[in-house]
């Protein structure tokens, strides 16, 4: 069995980890968790000694021997690897970059999924921000493209609709516009959500006060955050770096046993099968039918959410092949 171990200090990350953080066995492999102010200690002699195999978050600390490890990226594509890293032939992301398909991806897949039914008055639920701050150039590119954006939110992932726009502009350059439309598409869901809903929609995050729409203040708590997940339908935007169905938002709500509601992404298909349809949007108009079906029909909302656990089951075995993935080309 190999010995597979994290080796970071900061304890930042966990929450982006999810239950991946969790010491477990993946086939022929033992992951250990070594991560946080005192345990890293212990990674860093194993590291010195060349014992084991580690995962670096964020390369701090920088492994720069592939034999020894792995830095991942968990909160984006290859574009938010620093630049004097990026030569670097083991690095790994988690989300996928829509225009330019991705040399290293380790997908975490959800695991130990909290058993849960769905609650007699379901909520819908999402907690995060929209830190939005656009210049000129973008503000005037966003009104322009807003009308075609809003009437299909899988648009800003076609490197078509950017050429169209952007044809002279770098990847690099491209997806800095990229994100700041994801959070402003995400700040137009959230006002109609809010007229739609009103009291059944439950809003987390203290930059909602900046666009006067009102909101429970943020809260990091892990407790706190899977308490509001389990049982009630919860939102997934997708993530502002990329184009990814399973990341650090979703794969924590599918842990906590809420019921995800997602804005389609590249691999929509390809991670849900035929749930697809069921748990997944567009547009306004697939938004509000999927959430009308589900809040008012509680044996479907049930069943979904029985089939979404399901879904993953064999998640162990998927993790096990990413790692053998790695150690293939080491």
């Amino acid at each position: 069995m190999k010995l597979i171990f994290f080796a970071f200090k900061h304890r930042y990350r966990y929450k982006d980890l999810n239950n991946f953080l969790r010491s477990s066995v993946y086939g022929k492999y033992f992951l250990l968790n070594l991560a946080g102010p005192f345990r890293h200690l212990v990674a860093k002699i194993l590291l010195k000694i060349n014992f084991g195999f580690a995962i670096s978050c964020d390369a701090r600390p920088l492994i720069i021997n592939k034999k020894s490890g792995i830095n991942f990226f968990i909160r984006g594509t290859n574009l938010n690897i620093p630049s004097n890293f990026r030569h670097l032939d083991n690095n790994f992301v988690s989300i996928k970059n829509p225009f330019k398909e991705e040399k290293n991806i380790f997908q975490i897949y959800p695991l130990n999924i909290n058993f849960s039914k769905i609650n007699n008055q379901p909520r819908i639920i999402f907690i995060g921000g929209a830190s939005i701050d656009i210049n000129d150039q973008q503000k005037i590119l966003w009104e322009k493209c807003k009308k075609e954006i809003l009437g299909d939110f899988t648009i800003l992932d076609k490197k078509k609709f950017w050429e169209k726009y952007l044809d002279k502009k770098s990847i690099e350059d491209i997806f800095v516009y990229y994100k700041q439309f994801k959070l402003l598409l995400r700040l137009e869901i959230v006002k109609y959500l809010k007229n739609k809903f009103n009291e059944q929609f439950i809003l987390i995050g203290d930059d909602w006060k900046n666009f006067s729409i009102d909101a429970l203040s943020s809260n990091f708590n892990p407790n706190y955050i899977n308490k509001l997940y389990k049982g009630n339908i919860c939102l997934d935007f997708g993530s502002a770096e990329g184009s990814s169905s399973l990341y650090s938002r979703s794969n924590g709500i599918i842990e906590a046993g809420g019921l995800i509601l997602q804005s389609k992404q590249i691999d929509s298909m390809d991670i849900w099968g035929n749930l697809e349809s069921k748990i997944t949007f567009k547009n306004y108009n697939d938004l509000e039918i999927i959430l009308k079906k589900l809040l008012n029909n509680k044996n479907l909302s049930k069943d979904i959410l029985s089939n979404i656990s399901k879904n993953f089951e064999n998640s162990k075995n998927l993790i096990e092949k990413n790692f053998d993935q790695i150690f293939k080309n080491i």
